[in-house]
């Protein structure tokens, strides 16, 4: 049975470093403005923004920005048992659905914190990447990494182990393409190997997330781990096919790979993972969404996209198509890139 929605309360008295976290900015809007869009998703009442009475004015400033008329601002803090929206959380919408149709807490709602290290810097780039998150593997990935995140949760492995046993199956995978090239069984085993990497490499940022173990230096492995394995897996390829045919063209191409790769992440300005260099397929700039054939481009670079090319081709034996493709995609992404920022400081 479906629960009536309840009325929902906003709580805008956490502050941070620098004042109320309602009024912090995220993706261009400030906090209150997300919650505010929330809550009027639900119904269709009145909101009520409980607030600290020395900010009470400010609020009132903030709340006549918004142009809604259903706002009720309250001193003091919410009533115990009311649906609350805090100004120090961020919410997933559906889930928050979720929590509210089944009377659950809507703490269970909550994708990112604000009052924690990290937290304002880093909410940007997190509501970035949960937009552009795995647009394939969200279908068959996402729900075994969050199942296996859950069971990891309380015990002592964290993230960081998850992260090396996912870049430990790439490179396992690696192998078994260099060495046994197109024999059926390695084929199949390098293209499960590549899939359970997938869903490790989903799971310990969920996994992070639910410890609190997240941290710097975890974000910096995964990045490098993404890159090293994919490195070594086109390495493989290269020459893998060039055990195959005894051409030294396939060495070449494996370089111009390399080479190509390397100058895109240099231009991109960061060592991060594709994503995090472009802010995710489709989407450089949140207030200037991305489409067309700049938007396709775009995808077919996706690390998730090429992820799943990977273990098709691994299947069936054709991963030099891959290593051909991307051997041309990332040198002519890497020259657009650059003729772009030179015509912008032209």
């Amino acid at each position: 049975m479906i629960r009536p929605t309840p009325h929902l309360v906003i709580d805008a008295r956490p502050r941070g470093p620098r004042g109320p976290l309602a009024g912090e900015k995220v993706l261009g809007r400030p906090v209150l403005d997300h919650l505010l869009e929330l809550a009027a998703s639900f119904s269709d009442a009145p909101v009520t923004i409980h607030a600290r009475l020395d900010e009470h004015d400010w609020l009132r400033l903030a709340v006549s920005e918004t142009s809604r008329s259903n706002i009720r601002l309250v001193t003091g803090p919410p009533p115990e048992h009311a649906a609350i929206l805090r100004s120090d959380r961020l919410y997933d919408r559906n889930r928050l659905r979720k929590a509210i149709d089944r009377g659950r807490d809507l703490e269970s709602a909550v994708i990112w914190r604000l009052d924690r290290p990290q937290g304002l810097d880093g909410a940007d780039a997190e509501l970035i990447r949960r937009r552009t998150y795995q647009p394939l593997g969200r279908f068959w990935a996402l729900g075994p990494a969050r199942f296996l995140a859950r069971i990891l949760s309380p015990t002592r492995i964290r993230p960081n182990a998850v992260t090396i046993a996912s870049g430990g199956l790439v490179l396992t995978a690696s192998v078994l393409v260099a060495v046994d090239g197109p024999a059926w069984a390695s084929r199949w085993l390098a293209a499960v190997a590549l899939a359970v990497a997938l869903v490790l490499d989903t799971s310990d940022g969920h996994l992070a997330r639910l410890q609190g173990t997240a941290s710097e230096f975890g974000r910096w492995l995964d990045a490098n781990l993404d890159e090293l394995g994919d490195m070594a897996l086109h390495a493989a390829i290269a020459w893998s096919c060039f055990v195959r045919d005894g051409q030294p063209g396939w060495l070449a191409v494996g370089m111009l790979y390399a080479m190509g790769k390397y100058l895109f992440l240099v231009g991109a300005g960061t060592g991060q993972s594709l994503e995090d260099s472009n802010a995710g397929p489709g989407l450089p700039d949140p207030t200037r969404p991305v489409g067309g054939v700049r938007a396709m481009a775009l995808l077919v670079g996706h690390a998730d996209v090429r992820w799943h090319l990977w273990i098709v081709l691994a299947a069936v034996g054709r991963l030099d198509a891959a290593l051909v493709v991307y051997a041309l995609y990332f040198p002519v992404r890497a020259i657009a890139g650059a003729a772009r920022k030179a015509a912008r400081h032209a």
